[in-house]
């Protein structure tokens, strides 16, 4: 059986720890807690920009197919603007750069703030 608590024994719940805490102690937790949350969010932007990038390197690469879409049929030379393509690479070119510039500098500012730095995929 449990013991009985004696009538001096004081019990304290979590309420009244809480309550107690220390400045330091609300100050350690508070840094924790916001550190947490600025480190998740940088992890989670360069991991969106990464995405980002390989989506667009994919796209670009897939301008250049011209393959046919069945074994039936034949891509016209016709049908394939020159001009379009060099303007749609260009915009996908200079986006892919500005993403690279981006990442670069978030990598960074990630390993400086944390002291981290994340695996590339």
């Amino acid at each position: 059986m449990a013991e009985a608590v004696k009538e001096t024994e004081v019990i304290i719940g979590s309420l009244y720890a809480s309550l107690n805490r220390t400045n330091k102690q609300i100050r350690e937790e508070r840094g924790d807690a916001l550190g947490e949350q600025i480190e998740t969010a940088f992890r989670r932007g360069i991991e969106d920009l990464r995405y980002d990038l390989k989506d667009l390197v994919r796209k670009r690469t897939n301008m250049y197919d011209f393959s046919p879409t069945n074994s039936q049929s034949l891509v016209m030379a016709k049908d394939v603007e020159a001009r379009s393509i060099l303007v749609a690479d260009k915009e996908l070119s200079v986006k892919i750069r500005n993403l690279q510039i981006e990442l670069e500098i978030m990598e960074g500012r990630y390993t400086e703030l944390t002291g981290k730095v994340l695996p590339t995929a």
